[in-house]
């Protein structure tokens, strides 16, 4: 594998040898078809057994679809998700990921703005499609925890449903089991199709933690690239010694969501590595008896996740002796957090950003860096990064804070069917975050410019006052928000979650955050409450919190 970055993306070796995903595809699960590339419930997957599989799925796909149709995939970590995929990039398909946790609301407008042909879902949600509007969607095929798993999946499956009860009971007209498809159509295989590189490969819906959201039109090339950014910036440990130790990698981010789509179905793809597909990372029971059976080399996540590792007795028995990586992502992840993770695995968590339009990478800590910094780093390579002034001027003074635009191969090329491109005319992509870029060039994310309060006409960052009570060693989490005080004022107000068996006062929080910041930053209003509400990743959902 390639370690020297050329001067320009198209001269390195791995974009010569691919053009496109599926060609991506076929190369890897040729050079590494004996190894396991996926691992759920202790069942694994191949190289070789996934690409007969996705040749299976891709064929039924082109006899009963049109390249360039869309297909959407609503479902949490499961075996078949990532044959699901690739069989749709095979037949020229483009990918909709929805978040299985979506209301009917939310599934109605991704469906509908989409124009999805086709939507499989996963039968603990297949309730919420049968009373949704399926708007264009002809077929819809339902999978199970239990598919690929063979018997111990039927009983997955039977424990899920009548133990766990959490499959609901539903209809859809006309509905098809997953694996019926699949079986009918083993040993199978597609006709090959010329796909372009700058064919749309995911319409990757935004969180929508604000209004409504929007399909990031990410192509072939924009995951390619992405997959080369990554792997440039990776620790040499993780692939130089593939060929003799398989690296694994435990996944708890849901697949869906562009962090562990890049990482673990791509970038983990090109070196050989094994996926751990975590189901519900929330039950920390099993998450760590998962763990628990692996020397695994590293784990992506955020900053809630490992939070709520650390605070689980069982996670800390477990052998970190082989954990090279551990990659956050997704949110800020606290210095407090950081610590503590690094006292207990040795290992420093590895901070990255990204977004949904870049594929999701645009920059990460150095892999030689031996603490953490709060910084997310450099930028990847072929990746250029300014940050702007209110009125779009570009800011050159080291430690300027202003918004971080970006520009690189790695950037959607548009909205999908918006008049909105998200990109100016000279395809800068404007974040909506707010940044500085120290002295070495090492970006630190200061807040997100919808999120920032206005206090008598001082700026306060959210982040900062969480990360200053978070360090209160009562409080297990934290969410600040902007709420309004006499004559319109923006005034501060935090929402505080402790841990269990600690107490605290209003008056105790707000003496200890006067400590710690300036007076205008200081809350005004403390309010305690049982848990804060978050976005599938773990990002605090402020609107909600404003709301309530």
């Amino acid at each position: 594998m390639e370690t020297k970055i050329p001067n320009k993306l198209e001269e390195t070796e791995f974009f010569k040898e691919h053009g496109n995903l599926v060609e991506f595809f076929d190369n890897c699960c040729r050079e590494h078809k004996g190894k396991t590339a996926f691992e759920s419930f202790g069942v694994e997957l191949t190289y070789e057994d996934l690409s007969e599989k996705v040749d299976a799925f891709a064929s039924w796909l082109s006899a009963n679809f049109q390249v360039g149709d869309r297909v959407a995939v609503m479902m949490p970590n499961m075996l078949v998700y990532p044959l699901i995929v690739y069989g749709a990039l095979k037949a020229g398909i483009v990918v909709v990921n929805i978040n299985p946790l979506y209301t009917q609301r939310e599934l109605e407008h991704v469906l509908r703005d989409s124009e999805a042909k086709l939507l499989l879902v996963w039968e603990g949600v297949a309730n919420v499609a049968a009373k949704s509007d399926l708007a264009n969607v002809e077929k819809v095929l339902v999978t199970t925890v239990g598919d690929l798993l063979g018997f111990k999946g039927k009983i997955i499956n039977l424990v899920t449903r009548k133990v766990k009860k959490l499959v609901p009971k539903y209809h859809i007209d006309g509905a098809t089991m997953f694996l019926d498809v699949l079986n009918s159509n083993e040993g199978s295989s597609p006709e090959s199709l010329d796909i372009s590189i700058e064919s749309t490969a995911f319409l990757q819906y935004t969180g929508g933690t604000t209004g409504v959201s929007k399909g990031a039109v990410l192509t072939h090339r924009n995951i390619l690239a992405n997959i080369i950014q990554a792997f440039f910036t990776i620790d040499p440990k993780m692939y130089d010694d593939s060929r003799n130790e398989q690296r694994i990698a435990i996944c708890p981010l849901p697949l869906y969501h562009i962090f562990a789509l890049t990482v673990h179905n791509f970038m983990l793809f090109h070196i050989g590595g094994r996926s751990v597909l975590i189901t519900n990372p929330r039950d920390l029971k099993t998450f760590v008896s998962i763990m628990k059976k692996h020397k695994f080399h590293m784990i992506s996540g955020v900053n809630t996740l490992y939070e709520a590792l650390l605070n689980y007795d069982a996670f800390k028995e477990l052998d970190f002796s082989n954990l090279l990586m551990s990659l956050s992502g997704g949110m800020a992840a606290l210095d407090t957090t950081a610590k503590r993770w690094a006292e207990v695995t040795k290992s420093v968590i590895w901070q990255a950003y990204g977004l949904t339009e870049t594929s999701p990478l645009v920059s990460v800590n150095d892999y030689k860096q031996t603490e953490f910094t709060g910084s997310v780093g450099l930028p990847a390579a072929y990746t250029e990064i300014e940050i702007r002034d209110e009125s779009g001027n570009a800011l050159s003074e080291t430690n300027a804070v202003g918004e971080l635009c970006v520009r690189g191969p790695q950037v959607m090329s548009g909205y999908w069917k918006s008049e909105v491109s998200g990109l100016d005319e000279n395809n800068w992509f404007m974040t909506g975050d707010i940044a500085r870029i120290d002295e070495t060039g090492n970006i630190f994310i200061v807040d997100r410019k919808k999120d920032m309060i206005i206090v008598s006409g001082f700026n306060v960052f959210p982040n900062e006052v969480e990360a200053v009570v978070n360090e209160h060693p009562a409080v297990l989490e934290c969410g600040c928000v902007g709420v309004e005080g006499e004559n319109s004022q923006e005034l501060v107000k935090v929402f505080i979650v402790l841990h269990d068996g600690q107490t605290a006062t209003e008056d105790e929080i707000i003496s200890f955050c006067r400590e710690k910041l300036t007076a205008y930053k200081v809350p005004k209003h403390i309010e305690f409450i049982k848990e804060i509400p978050k976005t599938n990743v773990g990002k605090v959902l402020r609107r909600e919190l404003k709301e309530n």
